[in-house]
């Protein structure tokens, strides 16, 4: 074993640590929001821990925290349920190849890398703290503020590590674009307000709503596992906006039709079966999913070095999807295994064998 590969190694071995504290801290969290809002906490009897160690014995960084608080949301005992600790400190690290990730993470690079694919219009690009065009042109600073003050708005974001959607901004005119440039720094994209599709819109209107479409590859082949709607809190631009109490954003399972299902949820747990807005959400379905199916499939074959995807599409006004990026480093778990059951559904014992066997992909 040479030197790049030792260290490698010791890098994952300690972010599995630092995830496995993450992921102690964040159970704490959630169990806080469920007595929070009432939710109560189950236990797992003798019968179901079994069930789950049928399946997962043999990892020793599982535990039973995923399974039971998404059946105390739920009511819905699943002993497949992927406990988070595990998918985020062994499983994830053998699916996405962390010496590849932080690169192809680099969202100034999204179209570039798959120039066919429609990506949200990138207006301009920061890249290790110089300023490019969309065609990756060096611009001037002062040239790019007089043309985005002619905007009515646009939107910024950081394009690295900005998971969760932080750092996420909707600017509008008027404001000191100095400042707001001045405050990201470096390593930032300026991209065009999407206008999306009505049917999206209903769910709430002043965020961009999002379709999560997590997709596999083994051996080459893609299949598509699982997708579900993310829609933002009234009055948030950002669709992933996570407040205090759990009650900013919901998620809507999708079915494989591209339906939506009959309950969401928000991210403390609970239970809903409208929008916040009084919007049904059951049946409606979703514009052009078996076109985002067919870019999924055609897309990920080309991300190698990653089994794991966590696509997020956005649909236009005239029904055509675009992506606003795709997410290859701690993809979401627990929101998405509330409303649509276990993160890897049927290939969850695939995805177990390979770990426990090592073997490739």
């Amino acid at each position: 074993m040479d030197t790049t590969q030792l260290f490698d190694k010791f890098y994952v071995f300690l972010m599995s640590k630092y995830r496995s504290f993450c992921c102690n801290k964040s159970n704490k969290h959630y169990r806080k929001l469920l007595k929070m809002h009432n939710i109560p906490y189950k236990k797992l009897s003798k019968q179901q821990k079994e069930q789950i160690d049928n399946i997962y014995k043999g990892f020793g960084k599982y535990d039973y925290n995923t399974h039971r608080l998404v059946y105390s949301t739920t009511n819905r005992f699943d002993p497949y349920i992927m406990p988070e600790k595990l998918f985020r400190t062994e499983v994830e690290l053998k699916l996405n190849s962390p010496s590849f990730k932080n690169a192809w993470s680099d969202k100034s690079y999204f179209d570039f890398f798959f120039p066919d694919v429609k990506f949200v219009n990138t207006i301009y690009r920061n890249i290790a703290g110089v300023l490019f065009d969309k065609d990756f042109n060096k611009a001037d600073k002062q040239e790019a503020i007089t043309f985005l003050q002619q905007l009515d708005s646009f939107v910024i974001k950081p394009s690295i590590d900005n998971g969760i959607g932080k750092g996420v901004r909707l600017v509008k005119k008027g404001e000191d674009l100095d400042k707001v440039l001045a405050s990201y720094g470096k390593d930032y994209v300026i991209q065009e307000v999407f206008r999306q599709h009505s049917t999206l819109s209903q769910f709430n209107k002043s965020s961009v709503n999002i379709v999560r479409y997590i997709s596999l590859m083994i051996d080459g082949e893609v299949y598509p596992v699982m997708a579900a709607l993310r829609c933002g809190a009234e009055g948030s631009f950002n669709d992933n906006c996570i407040t205090e109490d759990g009650m900013g954003m919901f998620v809507i399972g999708i079915d494989n039709d591209g339906k939506l299902k009959s309950e969401a949820f928000h991210s403390c747990g609970k239970k809903i079966n409208r929008c916040p807005n009084g919007t049904e959400f059951n049946g409606v379905t979703i514009p052009s999913f078996d076109k985002m199916t067919k870019i999924v499939k055609n897309v990920h074959k080309y991300l190698g070095h990653f089994g794991f995807v966590g696509w997020d599409f956005v649909v236009d006004e005239n029904g055509t999807p675009a992506i606003m990026e795709y997410n290859i480093k701690g993809p979401g778990v627990l929101y998405y295994q509330y409303a649509n059951g276990p993160l890897l559904g049927k290939y969850t014992q695939t995805v177990l064998d390979y770990c426990k066997n090592k073997k490739k992909l």
